[in-house]
């Protein structure tokens, strides 16, 4: 059965040889990665680990997910 958990923090580690790595911890302590990222995949994520809130994780088909908002909802003015 695959456990959801929720997003707490992440970081960004951009290394010499053009690879970028992203991790991510939750709020059980725990914590998982992304690795080797291109930087159009990396720019993706971290937009949406910042913009997003909440963002979630479920184990196992290890997928990075938002939670629900209204079609059209702007961000704010």
């Amino acid at each position: 059965m695959a456990t959801v958990k929720t997003v707490k923090e992440y970081s960004v580690l951009h290394y010499r040889d053009g690879s970028t790595r992203i991790n991510i911890y939750f709020t059980d302590g725990t914590w998982d990665y992304y690795i080797n990222l291109d930087t159009a995949r990396a720019q993706f994520l971290v937009d949406l680990l910042r913009n997003e809130k909440p963002v979630y994780w479920t184990e196992g088909p290890d997928i990075l997910w938002t939670g629900r908002e209204p079609q059209g909802e702007g961000e704010g003015a």
